[in-house]
């Protein structure tokens, strides 16, 4: 008995917490899983046409690029979702050196619209230059805009060119990766193998890691222009079923065309642009295959009883109101369902329908008020016409715990099938969504201002505003008092006048009557210390990288530990008014103090 106790126990556990819930359903985003980055503009909350300088990592490992000059924010810039726009001279994020995204093995994703300029366009790079040249480097070349790849050597011509292909212009996907026991390397364009090569690769153990910027000596150039939506960064070679999976996530998402395995036709506007949340489960033969995914929706489908070689199951949504207010295209005895649909390609690779079995369907109803398992009911367009009122509903949902609810067993989904949510008592379990959207926006560096709307309210009581200097320990600013039930659109506003300096985090925090909880999305906000500098790399080699306001800059002088002005020793390079870069290759190691009237900082040159 003690056993089936703990193999009960390990289904559990599996199947409840390890939710896949990382790009397309691949890898989870609690930092337990090979999924080690992940920045995706659409997890920034910002005002579009502004500068962000911090790109928060979503992957659960806390690994955020909150230096350099970040990138103008472009929200909506491709099929409804935002994108940092590069300028081509300045913009870059970076993050200091960090073993985890310098992995031995890895596969990197990446989805842009690349500009034709006449340098190098570097989108991501982590080189280490001394003793000897390691790391990686995806980039567009000059000219031609070819992708290729740099996995370290004696030079730039050490990765031979793969590449023919240019996306200048266009919405386009580049996975790239790289197999220590085969020292072997492949470029992917839009899902096609565009270039492979077999060459060694030391992993970069010492300088920063940058989105949108190169390095030369350990500044920031051959910088990128164009627009990124996001990059993905796993510390192995996820298997072959998985890329087809996060190709197809991406593709619809960013609204490009995949040139092989492009399976998920839904996204396309005949078949009624399904682009949102697509995850998938799939196969390509026993030693590829993914049969549990979720993504960023609350549909998690897991348990195949009949995935065969190559057959996929991936499904996306419309974008409506995860809101229970649909009342007319019903089936007695439901009396609401969602306005959002779900819609399914059961296919293989080349797009013929197939059938993977029996699937679980679990639906995360967190923050959807309170739940009376026994009323919901899952409703499948089974015939494919476009209306639920003439099917079936499915009843006998379980409730895991967490707001988890699972239909077991489910045999009606098939290639092309719509499927949703219904409830058949809107009293007892109303299936509300009232946050419209959150935002927190700083005002002259000395406020911020928080806003937010609802388009319902069923039991609202009150909202709390939090905020947190590291996005893990959160404070109460501010409470305000909720409508209670409500059905029209309303806006709240209210102001921190006391916000932390530099980098920090909002979010939102909505309860029920019954002490039932949701959380918004995080927004992240910089408050600009005009007396302060900010200094990088410290320890420096050769050069130091300053930022600060314009009348700083012009005050710096630097002095040795002897407190001798040495700053003639040096040479400036102004990038702008925000941005200065310091020589200090005639100054001898040791401790050096930058000054300006007000402030002193201490730098160390190795």
């Amino acid at each position: 008995m003690k056993h089936v106790i703990i193999l009960l126990l390990t289904f559990i556990i599996t199947n409840s917490i390890f939710s896949q819930t990382g790009p397309g359903g691949v890898g989870t985003t609690d930092g337990m899983s090979s999924l080690v980055l992940w920045l995706d503009a659409n997890t920034i909350t910002g005002t579009p046409g502004t500068t962000i300088t911090t790109w928060v990592d979503g992957s659960g490992n806390g690994y955020d690029f909150n230096f350099g000059n970040g990138a103008v924010y472009n929200n909506p810039a491709v099929n409804g979702y935002p994108a940092f726009n590069f300028n081509g001279s300045s913009h870059y994020f970076e993050r200091a050196y960090t073993a985890a995204i310098n992995p031995s093995n890895f596969t990197i994703f990446t989805t842009n619209k690349v500009a034709s300029n006449s340098t190098y366009k570097s989108l991501i790079t982590s080189r280490s230059n001394s003793p000897t040249q390691k790391g990686y480097i995806l980039y567009s070349l000059p000219t031609n805009n070819h992708w290729q790849f740099w996995t370290g050597g004696a030079g730039w011509e050490s990765t031979p060119n793969p590449s023919t292909t240019s996306t200048v212009g266009s919405w386009s996907g580049q996975s790239f990766d790289f197999l220590d026991a085969t020292n072997a390397v492949h470029l992917f364009i839009d899902g096609n193998l565009n270039g492979s090569n077999t060459h060694s690769y030391s992993p970069n153990t010492t300088t920063p890691c940058r989105i949108g910027a190169g390095a030369t000596e350990g500044s920031a150039s051959f910088h990128f222009k164009g627009e990124i939506g996001e990059v993905i960064l796993f510390n192995t070679v996820i298997n072959s079923a998985q890329k087809t999976i996060i190709n197809n996530y991406l593709a619809a998402k960013y609204n490009y065309p995949l040139g092989t395995n492009d399976l998920y036709s839904q996204d396309n506007t005949a078949n009624g642009n399904y682009d949102h949340d697509v995850a998938g489960i799939g196969r390509v033969d026993a030693s590829n295959l993914h049969n549990d995914a979720q993504g960023t929706g609350i549909v998690r489908i897991l348990n195949p009883t009949g995935l065969g070689d190559d057959e996929f199951l991936i499904w996306g949504h419309n974008n409506a109101l995860q809101q229970a207010n649909e009342t007319t295209d019903i089936p007695s005895p439901v009396v609401a369902r969602f306005t959002r649909v779900w819609r399914v390609n059961e296919v293989n690779s080349a797009s013929n329908a197939v059938d993977v079995g029996a699937i679980d369907i679990r639906f995360d109803l967190t923050g959807l008020g309170a739940i009376t398992p026994s009323d919901l009911r899952l409703l499948v367009d089974t015939d494919n016409d476009g209306v639920f009122s003439d099917e079936t509903p499915i009843s006998g949902v379980v409730s895991l715990g967490n707001d988890i609810y699972q239909f077991t067993g489910v045999t009606t989904i098939s290639n092309n099938v719509r499927f949703t949510l219904g409830t058949i008592n809107k009293t007892q379990t109303s299936l509300p969504i009232e946050l419209l959207n959150f935002s927190a926006t700083p005002i002259n560096n000395e406020s911020v201002s928080l806003e937010w709307q609802t388009v319902s309210e069923f039991n609202n009581d009150y909202f709390t505003i939090q905020r947190s200097k590291d996005g893990v320990n959160w404070q109460e600013i501010s409470k305000v008092d909720g409508a209670g039930n409500a059905s029209s659109l309303l806006s709240y506003f209210t102001a921190d006048k006391h916000p932390y300096m530099g980098v920090s985090y909002y979010r939102l925090k909505q309860t029920d009557f019954n002490g039932e909880f949701e959380y918004s999305k995080i927004s992240l906000v910089n408050i600009i210390d005009e007396n302060n500098l900010k200094i990088f790399p410290n320890p420096a080699n050769n050069q130091i990288t300053i930022l600060g306001k314009q009348a700083k800059l012009k005050e710096i002088t630097i002095h040795n530990a002897l407190g001798q002005d040495v700053t003639a020793l040096t040479k400036k390079n102004v990038k702008n008014d925000a941005h200065l870069v310091i020589d200090l290759s005639k100054l001898n190691p040791g401790v050096y103090y930058i000054k300006t009237k007000t402030t002193t900082s201490i730098i160390h040159k190795q």
